[in-house]
């Protein structure tokens, strides 16, 4: 497995999701085919939600239209969803996450069937309620007997009504889910005795459920930018909620509400209830739409009650609902269907493996076991994925989503396994989400184990903002190919060269951060700090066998000397000291380089290995003819000696578990570990020796032993004859307080080697078929040392962050080859942020780097005879010391480093005959929620919103004309735009903005409405553009309305500069394709120039005239005395450009909490060990309660926090990261 082994402590049920909803298409071109791939995302509301933003509906929602069926490349689009479960950070994904998946197909099937948009109410009560009335209940029940008759087996479930739209990856995925629709129609065959017992069990169930705190409010960042207004409503709600077990404003529930959720009584926790104490239906939603002022309404946020906010989810879920019921009726089982939903229920690490596994080799079954806790590998179905399927179900993706893995299994391990499954295309795109509590001091070069920058060269993934500009949103974080943003980039690998030396120096940095926990100095210090940090420091993500996983990656995509580098590597290894426990995992560390076959010691050479069995044969190997360079070690702990541990260990969470070889004098630890819980059946001996294991169906709760296997080097066994094998718990903070029960060395089994019941030595791994793929390894080969086109990148002298990148032109075109050796100087100028043209004479070549480059700062290097020209630049990063004189270095991206003085930070890719967005995603306007600025007291959140957009090192740049920085320009007048807009800043909004450069105007922007884009929690403006150019018809028609804007304050002129004013031109291009519902025409004057934007000239428009006039009936209705304008405006969208703040400190100014701005408070630490209100200080762990929405204020009592209320509340707002 990618990530290490966790015992399963306590676990959770999470059947609904814990975010709102996102459209997963937004990052794609609209004629794009969507192949998505969710990993870890538990219910569907993603999958509506997307299916209703990609549909334009009438007011009553009465027509839809699918809209990537309107596309001019291809002649259908069909969105494929590949919905997959995936595993928590309490570990199981196999069944963790089959409760969700049971659930969501009998959502989308309901949805599927006649007469579904009518049954929509009792469908939210079967996926929301834990308690049903008597309709929804017999709804549930008679589609659970539905889906049992069909699912028999593949062949039944696919040609059956639902086959054609929803699909399984696997057979074993169907049989689970069958298992449980079955346990749901049980329900009802309880004799009166088994009911009555069934359903006090489950009351008791819930009651014990519900969180210990007095109001638990994390659904309210559901409500976005107003988040502050719902707060109180949330808290209300969950215990409404927990009470009831109805999302209701009402904490009654009726008495005609009684049957108990069947769908809710089954989980890993057992035949049970065992939902999550934090959930809530509210999370999922938009809660905005109900708290802004809708249009034709002065209502204040706070007077917006609950049941406002739950009938706005129950609206946008009847919304979503009938989207998807629309769409899926548009077609039958006979013809291609436009959403295909492919189910697979395991670990998302091991399906990606699988999927990459199945590309390379076409062979369905794969040695990546199907979960953590099982013993059986993934399978795919073979109609869907074998070599003769007409129709073969995707293995790469445009669009990844991993909702909040990262917090559970490492940002790095995800990307590795993504790596190799996202498409190469400048759209693909990979989301992560963090929800864990996060501080300043967590960055994303720390969970990243490395520079930001480092880590994308390496890995070939880098964040989109990283390179261009600041996000639209607070939430996600989307990761694209580095070198995507390249207009001329045809190769999206980007080869790149290292030397070796500085190679080995990059893994040997990220060896050590992965590591770090095995510091002791750096442990010690972690268990004086808080108890909270004691808890984290023993979340434990990476183990040997992820650190060789980077280095595979690296050794496909880098051009170096392989070997050299290794040896390097592993020389540094050897000397290490900094991880005092590191050589424990040494032989673990050279086993797996072997199993990947990235690399082999010199000592496990197969070579070495016959030298060694010519002259000694341990015990251990005495009826074996051959000796294998790495062998499976099999340890069986019997029940009666586990079973006495279990409350030790549930007690400390999710410790790692690891096993041990441990001889008199020697101790080697193995982290790379499997478990399961079965019987183990022995066959053959010596070499021919193998296992299967009979997995316990009903796990922990079972009767039989614990059996764990792992991979170790032959060398290991030869060192000595009284070894035994230990099952041990891995030391951390977190986890010493079990050395009171276990010992010092944690403990958990020890055996004898030699002890033949216990212990098992074997050549292949338990069930594996005769040569088994896993047995063999896997060359990785190296990329040829010379490629077209390579960059050599150096680092600096810590091997930390790329110092520069350096590249050879072959000059080889005769013209440019004469100018060269006359002696001609050639020039180097910049085309786009990530690419340079050196010119010779009147011909020129292009060369694109992999991260931006500044063409002023090349340094050129002449070869006349030997006719090459040698570019280097100096990699455009900097560290900035940004939050005082005693804090720690921050380092910037490479636009933010030099001064964001490029004017290309909206790059548009073409992309198949379409135009491709890489830092902006598209919205569909028409669903974003107007909202009314007519009473200026219901906007107090409009100015807090916008101070995001600002870090606090570019508050103390001094505003002026030019600050010295052209994004924060943009900033500054975005900024200016939307008060203005809103009326918060100076009155009654103008009809026009008018951008000028010195005196001369060169684009018109008109804003009809503020509308909310909710999946992004930010605001944009609906708006029009009309820039400057010289035709007789526009200036005519212009002249016609000029009395209106020129009179009064109706028109807002505003002066900017040169390069502020070029880096409009681009952002007003993105702006009006990032909404567009038309089509670029043939004669598309992007395609005709091929120049997008079409030109930089003030007097001339940047933007094609296709969208003209399109739509301009809603720009008449508002402004009609502008109805001459209409031909000649296009529809753009324009939204705030958010501060960076997983790179910089974030947080709202004090003159905003004049406006009623929440703001988080600037140091937690100052606050993290005391009351805020009376100012008691902290005790032992968890003395004090933490507030559940900014996760910064502390209280000794709930007292203490309703008093304190008052006043917390105008400064208490989610953290935006």
């Amino acid at each position: 497995m990618a990530h290490p082994a966790l015992w399963r402590g306590k676990t959770f049920f999470y059947p609904i999701g814990n975010t709102s909803a996102v459209c997963l298409t937004q990052d794609l071109c609209p004629s794009e085919k969507a192949d998505v791939l969710l990993l870890g995302c538990g219910d569907p509301r993603h999958i509506l939600y997307t299916v209703y933003t990609n549909s334009t509906s009438g007011s009553q929602g009465t027509k839809s239209t699918f809209l990537r069926h309107e596309n001019w490349i291809s002649p259908a689009a069909i969105l494929r969803v590949q919905s997959l479960a995936s595993p928590d950070l309490t570990l199981d994904a196999s069944f963790k996450l089959i409760y969700q998946t049971a659930r969501n197909v009998i959502l989308f099937t309901l949805l599927a069937d006649e007469g579904a948009v009518q049954k929509v109410p009792q469908i939210w009560n079967i996926f929301f309620h834990f308690y049903l009335d008597k309709a929804s209940h017999d709804l549930l029940i008679s589609q659970c007997r539905k889906l049992v008759e069909l699912s028999s087996d593949l062949d039944s479930w696919n040609n059956g009504p639902y086959g054609h739209f929803l699909r399984m990856c696997t057979r074993d995925t169907l049989a689970e889910l069958r298992r449980l629709w079955q346990l749901y129609v049980k329900t009802t065959t309880f004799s009166p005795g088994e009911a009555k017992a069934f359903e006090s069990a489950y009351a008791a169930d819930v009651k014990a459920s519900k969180a210990k705190f007095e109001s638990v409010c994390t659904s309210s960042r559901a409500a976005g930018p107003l988040s502050m207004y719902a707060f109180e409503m949330a808290g209300d709600h969950y215990n409404i909620y927990w009470e009831t077990g109805l999302c209701s404003a009402v904490p009654k529930r009726p008495s005609e509400v009684s049957y108990p959720n069947s769908t809710l009584a089954y989980s890993m926790v057992g035949d049970k209830f065992g939902v999550h104490y934090g959930t809530d239906p509210l999370s999922c939603f938009h809660l905005a739409e109900a708290l802004a002022p809708a249009v034709g309404s002065a209502r204040h946020p706070e007077q917006v009650t609950l049941k406002d906010i739950v009938n706005v989810c129950k609206t946008q879920f009847s919304r979503w609902c009938t989207s998807v019921s629309m769409v899926l009726g548009s077609q039958g089982p006979s013809s291609p269907s436009p959403l295909i939903i492919r189910y697979f229920v395991g670990d998302a690490l091991s399906f990606c493996q699988a999927l990459g596994y199945f590309r390379t080799t076409k062979s369905t079954s794969t040695p990546f076991l199907v979960a953590p806790w099982k013993s059986a590998c993934i399978a795919f179905d073979p109609e869907a994925y074998g070599t003769d399927t007409q129709s073969l179900a995707p293995t790469t993706f445009n669009i990844i989503d991993t909702s909040n893995l990262l917090d559970h299994v490492g940002v790095l391990n995800i990307l590795v396994v993504i790596s190799p499954i996202l498409q190469r295309t400048p759209s693909a795109t990979l989301y992560t989400e963090g929800l864990a509590g996060s501080s300043l001091e967590e960055t994303l070069p720390q969970q990243l184990c490395g520079d930001i920058a480092t880590i994308g060269l390496l890995l070939g993934l880098i964040p989109v903002c990283f390179v261009s500009h600041p996000t639209q949103n607070h939430e996600r974080l989307a990761w694209k190919l580095i070198g995507g943003a390249e207009k001329l980039l045809t190769d999206l690998d980007c080869p790149i060269n290292i030397a070796a030396e500085q190679l080995a120096g990059i893994f040997f940095n990220i060896y050590l951060n992965m590591f770090s926990h095995e510091n002791m100095a750096r442990k010690l210090a972690m268990v004086q700090q808080s108890p909270e940090s004691n808890m984290l420091s023993g979340i434990i993500h990476y183990h040997r066998r992820s650190f060789v996983e980077v280095l595979g990656v690296v050794k496909r995509r880098v051009i170096t000397d392989w070997d050299s580098t290794m040896n390097m590597l592993h020389g540094k290894i050897q000397k290490d000291r900094t991880l005092i426990t590191g050589m424990n995992f040494y032989q673990d560390l050279c086993c797996q380089l072997h199993l990947l076959g990235v690399f082999d010691v010199d000592w496990l050479s197969l070579q070495k290995v016959r030298e060694v069995h010519r002259v000694e044969r341990p015990f251990v190997f005495r009826d074996w003819k051959t000796l294998p360079q790495i062998v499976c070690v099999v340890l069986v702990i019997p029940r009666a000696r586990l079973q006495p541990l279990l409350p030790t260990l549930d007690e400390a969470g999710t410790p790692v578990l690891q096993c041990d070889v441990r001889g008199v004098t020697t101790s080697n630890a193995f982290s790379c570990i499997n478990t399961v819980f079965g019987t183990v059946k022995i066959s053959g001996k010596g070499d021919g020796k193998t296992a299967t294991i009979e997995e316990d169906a009903t796990r922990r709760y079972g009767t039989s032993p614990l059996v764990v296997w792992f991979w170790v080097p032959y060398m290991v066994l030869l060192d000595d004859h009284r070894l035994s094998v230990v099952l041990s718990v891995l030391t951390t903070p977190a986890t010493c307080m079990l050395a009171m029960k276990l010992g010092l060395d944690l403990s958990l089994f020890r055996a004898d080697i030699g002890d033949e019941k216990l212990v098992h030595i074997l050549r292949q791994r338990p069930n594996a078929v005769p040569e088994s793929p896993e047995d063999k390894s896997m060359q990785i080969s190296d990329r040829p040392m010379k490629a077209p086109g390579a960059t050599f990148v150096t680092l600096d002298k810590e091997c930390k962050k790329p110092l520069s990148f350096t590249t050879r032109v072959d000059i080889v075109e005769p013209k440019m080859k004469a100018s060269l050796t006359s002696g001609a100087t050639p020039t180097v100028n910049q085309v786009s942020m990530h690419s340079i043209a050196i010119v010779l004479g009147d011909q020129s070549l292009q060369f694109p780097f992999p991260l931006p480059i500044d063409a002023k700062k090349a340094k050129l290097r002449i070869a006349r005879k030997s006719l090459y020209i040698e570019v280097r630049f100096l990699c455009r990063s900097a560290s900035l010391q940004i939050l005082g004189s005693n804090s720690a270095q921050v380092t910037l991206p490479p636009k933010l480093a030099l001064g964001e003085t490029d004017t290309d930070m909206f790059p548009i890719i073409p992309q198949g005959g379409d135009l491709t967005l890489w830092n902006m995603h598209r919205v569909n306007l028409d669903q974003c929620v107007p909202f009314s600025i007519t009473n200026k007291k219901a906007l107090g959140w409009i100015n807090p919103h916008l101070s995001f957009m600002f870090s606090e090192r570019e508050r103390r740049i001094p505003q002026g004309l030019i600050t010295g920085s052209t994004l924060l320009d943009v900033k500054h007048t975005l900024n200016f735009m939307f008060g203005l807009a809103s009326g918060t800043a100076d009155g009654k909004p103008p009809l026009c903005y008018a951008l000028q450069e010195e005196h001369a105007i060169f684009v018109m922007i008109y804003i009809t409405d503020l509308r909310l884009d909710l999946g992004s929690h930010t605001m944009v403006a609906d708006a029009w553009v009309m820039p400057s150019s010289p035709e007789p018809a526009k200036i005519k028609a212009f002249g016609k309305v000029s009395k209106h804007l020129m009179a009064g304050t109706d028109m807002k002129q505003t002066g900017i500069a040169a390069e502020e004013r070029k880096a409009w031109m681009h952002l007003l291009v993105a702006a009006t394709e990032r909404c567009r519902t038309w089509e670029h025409k043939t004669n598309c004057e992007y395609r005709a120039k091929g120049a997008i934007p079409l030109t930089l000239e003030p007097d001339r428009s940047p933007i094609c005239s296709c969208g003209a006039g399109v739509g301009a009936e809603a720009f008449v209705k508002k402004y009609p005395m502008l109805r001459p304008l209409a031909p000649y405006v296009t529809r753009a969208v324009i939204s705030p450009l958010f501060a960076l703040s997983y790179m910089e400190r974030v947080s709202a100014p004090e003159d905003a909490v004049a406006t009623k701005t929440p703001v988080t408070p600037a140091s937690a630490a100052a606050v993290r060990h005391v009351c805020a209100a009376c100012g008691k200080e902290g005790g032992a762990p968890g003395s004090l309660l933490i507030c559940s929405r900014c996760k910064i204020v502390r209280y000794c009592s709930a007292d203490c926090q309703r008093e304190d209320w008052k006043g917390h509340k105008k400064r208490c707002i989610v953290p935006s990261s």
